[in-house]
Protein backbone atom coordinates (compact mmCIF):
# COMPACT_ATOMS: atom_id res chain seq x y z
CA UNK A 1 0.00 0.00 0.00
CA UNK A 2 3.04 2.43 0.71
CA UNK A 3 4.64 1.41 -2.28
CA UNK A 4 1.53 2.15 -4.46
CA UNK A 5 0.64 5.85 -2.69
CA UNK A 6 4.42 6.37 -3.45
CA UNK A 7 4.42 5.88 -6.67
CA UNK A 8 1.01 7.81 -7.36
CA UNK A 9 2.85 11.02 -5.46
CA UNK A 10 5.73 10.28 -7.97
CA UNK A 11 3.38 9.60 -11.12
CA UNK A 12 0.71 12.79 -10.28
CA UNK A 13 2.95 16.01 -11.56
CA UNK A 14 4.04 13.77 -14.86
CA UNK A 15 0.24 13.35 -15.38
CA UNK A 16 -0.91 17.01 -14.97
CA UNK A 17 2.06 17.73 -16.73
CA UNK A 18 1.07 15.56 -19.48
CA UNK A 19 -2.27 16.91 -19.66
CA UNK A 20 -1.83 20.38 -19.42
CA UNK A 21 0.95 19.80 -22.10
CA UNK A 22 -2.15 18.34 -24.37
CA UNK A 23 -4.29 21.21 -23.41
CA UNK A 24 -1.89 23.60 -24.24
CA UNK A 25 -1.97 22.76 -28.15
CA UNK A 26 -5.24 23.26 -28.51
CA UNK A 27 -7.27 26.10 -30.06
CA UNK A 28 -10.79 26.95 -30.79
CA UNK A 29 -10.99 26.72 -34.66
CA UNK A 30 -13.83 29.47 -34.82
CA UNK A 31 -11.53 32.21 -33.09
CA UNK A 32 -8.56 33.45 -35.07
CA UNK A 33 -7.26 35.06 -32.62
CA UNK A 34 -6.98 31.64 -30.77
CA UNK A 35 -5.36 29.53 -33.92
CA UNK A 36 -2.97 32.42 -34.55
CA UNK A 37 -1.85 32.34 -30.65
CA UNK A 38 -1.13 28.86 -30.74
CA UNK A 39 -0.40 28.39 -34.44
CA UNK A 40 1.98 31.59 -35.04
CA UNK A 41 4.19 30.52 -37.95
CA UNK A 42 0.57 29.93 -39.56
CA UNK A 43 0.07 33.97 -39.31
CA UNK A 44 3.11 34.56 -41.03
CA UNK A 45 1.78 31.91 -43.53
CA UNK A 46 -1.44 33.22 -44.31
CA UNK A 47 -0.41 36.95 -44.36
CA UNK A 48 2.32 35.93 -47.11
CA UNK A 49 -0.47 34.46 -49.12
CA UNK A 50 -2.68 37.38 -48.21
CA UNK A 51 -0.20 39.58 -49.46
CA UNK A 52 0.48 37.78 -52.38
CA UNK A 53 -2.49 37.17 -54.18
CA UNK A 54 -5.14 40.25 -52.79
CA UNK A 55 -7.13 37.49 -51.00
CA UNK A 56 -7.91 38.56 -47.48
CA UNK A 57 -6.73 36.07 -45.09
CA UNK A 58 -10.18 35.82 -42.90
CA UNK A 59 -11.13 34.17 -46.29
CA UNK A 60 -8.47 31.85 -46.87
CA UNK A 61 -8.57 30.59 -43.17
CA UNK A 62 -12.21 30.10 -43.39
CA UNK A 63 -11.90 28.11 -46.59
CA UNK A 64 -9.64 26.24 -44.88
CA UNK A 65 -11.59 25.90 -41.71
CA UNK A 66 -14.43 24.37 -43.35
CA UNK A 67 -12.29 22.30 -45.85
CA UNK A 68 -10.34 20.31 -43.16
CA UNK A 69 -11.10 21.60 -40.14
CA UNK A 70 -7.37 22.20 -40.27
CA UNK A 71 -6.12 18.74 -39.93
CA UNK A 72 -3.48 18.47 -42.85
CA UNK A 73 -3.97 14.82 -43.23
CA UNK A 74 -7.87 14.27 -43.86
CA UNK A 75 -8.40 12.42 -47.15
CA UNK A 76 -12.16 12.39 -48.87
CA UNK A 77 -14.36 9.71 -47.21
CA UNK A 78 -14.41 6.26 -48.98
CA UNK A 79 -17.86 4.90 -50.76
CA UNK A 80 -19.25 1.69 -48.67
CA UNK A 81 -20.72 -0.94 -50.24
CA UNK A 82 -23.50 -3.10 -48.71
CA UNK A 83 -23.53 -0.17 -45.82
CA UNK A 84 -20.28 -1.35 -44.38
CA UNK A 85 -17.52 -2.20 -47.23
CA UNK A 86 -15.04 -0.02 -47.38
CA UNK A 87 -14.72 0.92 -51.38
CA UNK A 88 -12.70 3.66 -53.34
CA UNK A 89 -12.65 7.27 -52.24
CA UNK A 90 -15.35 9.99 -53.44
CA UNK A 91 -12.10 11.89 -54.64
CA UNK A 92 -8.29 12.71 -54.51
CA UNK A 93 -8.79 15.84 -52.42
CA UNK A 94 -6.45 15.78 -49.38
CA UNK A 95 -4.50 17.93 -47.24
CA UNK A 96 -5.77 21.29 -45.21
CA UNK A 97 -6.94 22.69 -48.63
CA UNK A 98 -8.78 19.66 -49.79
CA UNK A 99 -6.82 20.01 -52.99
CA UNK A 100 -7.60 17.86 -55.79
CA UNK A 101 -4.57 15.76 -57.58
CA UNK A 102 -5.48 17.28 -60.75
CA UNK A 103 -5.65 21.09 -59.50
CA UNK A 104 -2.77 20.54 -57.24
CA UNK A 105 -0.63 19.71 -60.30
CA UNK A 106 -1.59 22.72 -62.14
CA UNK A 107 -1.02 24.75 -58.92
CA UNK A 108 2.73 23.74 -58.89
CA UNK A 109 2.81 24.25 -62.11
CA UNK A 110 1.84 27.55 -62.83
CA UNK A 111 3.51 28.94 -59.34
CA UNK A 112 6.63 26.78 -60.11
CA UNK A 113 6.04 25.05 -57.03
CA UNK A 114 7.38 21.53 -57.57
CA UNK A 115 7.57 21.21 -54.26
CA UNK A 116 4.82 22.39 -52.20
CA UNK A 117 2.96 19.77 -50.51
CA UNK A 118 -0.82 19.52 -49.58
CA UNK A 119 -0.34 18.26 -45.84
CA UNK A 120 1.92 21.22 -45.27
CA UNK A 121 0.15 24.40 -44.02
CA UNK A 122 2.35 27.28 -45.31
CA UNK A 123 1.69 25.29 -49.00
CA UNK A 124 -1.87 24.83 -48.62
CA UNK A 125 -2.78 28.33 -47.78
CA UNK A 126 -1.23 29.49 -50.76
CA UNK A 127 -2.92 27.36 -52.75
CA UNK A 128 -6.47 28.36 -51.51
CA UNK A 129 -5.04 32.31 -52.28
CA UNK A 130 -3.78 31.70 -55.80
CA UNK A 131 -7.34 29.56 -56.61
CA UNK A 132 -9.31 32.31 -55.35
CA UNK A 133 -7.18 35.17 -56.67
CA UNK A 134 -7.89 33.23 -60.09
CA UNK A 135 -11.28 32.75 -59.42
CA UNK A 136 -11.65 36.33 -59.14
CA UNK A 137 -9.77 36.96 -62.50
CA UNK A 138 -11.51 34.55 -64.30
CA UNK A 139 -15.33 34.69 -62.54
CA UNK A 140 -14.92 38.72 -61.48
CA UNK A 141 -16.14 37.32 -57.98
CA UNK A 142 -14.99 40.33 -55.31
CA UNK A 143 -12.20 38.79 -52.85
CA UNK A 144 -14.17 39.44 -49.72
CA UNK A 145 -17.29 37.51 -51.45
CA UNK A 146 -16.31 34.29 -49.63
CA UNK A 147 -19.69 32.71 -50.22
CA UNK A 148 -19.27 32.71 -54.03
CA UNK A 149 -15.76 32.32 -53.97
CA UNK A 150 -16.10 28.87 -51.85
CA UNK A 151 -18.79 27.75 -54.30
CA UNK A 152 -16.33 28.37 -57.21
CA UNK A 153 -13.44 26.68 -55.59
CA UNK A 154 -15.89 23.74 -54.26
CA UNK A 155 -17.47 23.10 -57.74
CA UNK A 156 -14.58 24.70 -60.08
CA UNK A 157 -15.41 27.51 -62.41
CA UNK A 158 -17.07 25.32 -64.83
CA UNK A 159 -19.56 24.27 -62.54
CA UNK A 160 -19.81 27.71 -60.64
CA UNK A 161 -21.16 28.94 -64.01
CA UNK A 162 -23.61 25.96 -64.55
CA UNK A 163 -25.21 26.57 -61.53
CA UNK A 164 -25.01 23.16 -60.66
CA UNK A 165 -25.06 24.28 -56.85
CA UNK A 166 -28.50 25.53 -56.36
CA UNK A 167 -29.26 21.28 -56.60
CA UNK A 168 -26.89 20.77 -53.57
CA UNK A 169 -28.45 22.56 -50.19
CA UNK A 170 -26.15 21.03 -48.62
CA UNK A 171 -23.29 22.73 -50.37
CA UNK A 172 -25.01 26.28 -50.34
CA UNK A 173 -24.81 25.96 -46.15
CA UNK A 174 -21.45 24.68 -46.08
CA UNK A 175 -21.00 27.97 -48.44
CA UNK A 176 -22.97 30.41 -46.13
CA UNK A 177 -20.86 28.92 -42.94
CA UNK A 178 -17.56 29.76 -44.97
CA UNK A 179 -19.53 33.66 -45.21
CA UNK A 180 -20.00 33.69 -42.10
CA UNK A 181 -16.38 32.23 -40.28
CA UNK A 182 -15.09 34.84 -42.66
CA UNK A 183 -17.00 37.67 -41.18
CA UNK A 184 -16.33 36.55 -37.54
CA UNK A 185 -12.89 35.75 -38.27
CA UNK A 186 -12.61 39.69 -39.58
CA UNK A 187 -14.16 41.00 -36.61
CA UNK A 188 -11.84 38.96 -34.35
CA UNK A 189 -8.89 40.21 -36.05
CA UNK A 190 -9.77 43.79 -35.29
CA UNK A 191 -9.83 42.80 -31.67
CA UNK A 192 -6.80 40.56 -31.57
CA UNK A 193 -4.30 43.00 -33.15
CA UNK A 194 -5.79 46.14 -31.21
CA UNK A 195 -2.94 45.84 -29.51
CA UNK A 196 -0.68 46.13 -32.32
CA UNK A 197 1.29 49.33 -33.15
CA UNK A 198 -0.20 52.23 -34.88
CA UNK A 199 2.51 51.64 -37.71
CA UNK A 200 1.70 47.90 -37.94
CA UNK A 201 -1.76 49.00 -38.07
CA UNK A 202 -1.08 51.23 -41.01
CA UNK A 203 1.01 49.17 -42.64
CA UNK A 204 -1.48 46.61 -42.71
CA UNK A 205 -4.40 48.29 -44.02
CA UNK A 206 -2.62 48.81 -47.18
CA UNK A 207 -2.81 45.22 -47.40
CA UNK A 208 -5.43 45.32 -50.73
CA UNK A 209 -3.67 48.61 -52.26
CA UNK A 210 -0.46 45.58 -53.44
CA UNK A 211 -0.40 44.85 -56.69
CA UNK A 212 -1.27 41.41 -56.85
CA UNK A 213 1.30 39.34 -58.24
CA UNK A 214 2.86 42.13 -60.70
CA UNK A 215 -0.91 42.18 -62.27
CA UNK A 216 0.11 39.22 -64.56
CA UNK A 217 -3.02 36.52 -64.97
CA UNK A 218 -3.30 32.89 -62.86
Amino acid sequence: MLLMNHLKTMLLPFLLLLISGCESQRFDPDNICSIYKMNPDWEKEVVRAEQKWGIPQEVIMAVVRHESGFDGDVRAPRRHYLGFIPGERLSSAYGYAQALDMTWREYQEKTDSNDAERDDFADAVDFVGWYLNRTHRSLKIPREDAYNLYLAYHEGHRGFLSREYENHPRLMKVAKWVEETSNSYRSQLKKCRSRSSDSGKKKREKRFSLKINDGLPN
